[in-house]
């Protein structure tokens, strides 16, 4: 079976269940593992190049999130099949793996790596129950959302909106109210490349605990912004952070 994968979260699941050998092509940002960069690209995640992928001629295209919408009209329209899926909670992230496994016939391998996906979460805790906003965003600040509020959950903390949420704009009134003990930084496009000044100049920003005490940190966009297996990683950065804090 040839697999095209238009998602970075698509492509790191095909590869953990065995079925790098059956990716033809991915998009430009597709690029974990290493080896996923040396296989041909179909451009862009929201504006695949329609013209090459009837050039490649997959047998499943899988793609993910409701930005994908568009394209995923245009490409089947001209009648290949697409594998969609958009998980918006920690559940739906182990049920999107299970379905790409499934998908590509992986059953087996899928199923272990949800296991082991959540016997990691299980094994981290957050000391106590902190509060916790993560930012997607920039300009303006966006709350991240999703499954990340779900991952924080899990460990034990507290966040600032809820499971299954989209990441969006807030009411600044309403994060001072929540007043995060720890603010992390993960912009979608960063990597690590990040200042945390961005968030500590900011005037209004001055009295939350988080900013006060310099709680605010950066983490790799890909590990907790992907639906997929290293959700976990960034999961557990969060925690070795907030529990190495000696106050």
């Amino acid at each position: 079976m040839d697999i095209i994968s238009l998602a970075p979260s698509n492509t790191e699941i095909l590869y953990r269940v065995g079925a790098e050998d059956q990716i033809i092509a991915t998009t430009s940002l597709c690029d974990y593992p290493e080896e996923a960069i040396e296989k041909p690209s179909v451009g862009g995640w929201t504006n695949p190049k329609i013209e090459r992928i009837i050039e490649l001629n997959p047998d499943m295209i899988v793609a993910s999130d409701d930005l994908q919408d568009d394209a995923v009209d245009r490409i089947e329209s001209e009648g290949f099949p697409v594998l969609q899926v958009k998980p918006h909670t920690v559940e739906e992230v182990y049920e999107s793996i299970e379905r790409i496994g499934e998908a590509v016939g992986r059953d087996e391998e899928a199923s272990k790596l949800v296991q082991e996906i959540k016997e990691r979460i299980e094994g981290l805790d957050f000391d106590g129950s902190p509060r916790i906003y993560c930012e997607e965003w920039m300009d303006p600040p966006m709350a991240s959302g999703n499954w990340i509020p779900g991952l924080v959950g899990r460990a034990g903390g507290e966040y600032f909106i809820e499971e299954g949420e989209r990441s969006r704009k807030f009411d600044p009134d309403k994060l001072k109210d929540f007043d995060p003990e720890y603010i992390f930084m993960n912009i979608c496009g960063a990597g690590e490349g990040l200042s945390t000044d961005e968030i500590e100049k900011r005037d209004d920003w001055q009295e939350i605990t988080a900013v006060k005490n310099g709680n605010v940190y950066v983490i790799d966009d890909s590990l907790l912004n992907r639906p997929g297996p290293r959700m976990v990683e960034g999961l557990r950065e969060m925690v070795e952070i907030v529990n190495s804090v000696d106050y």
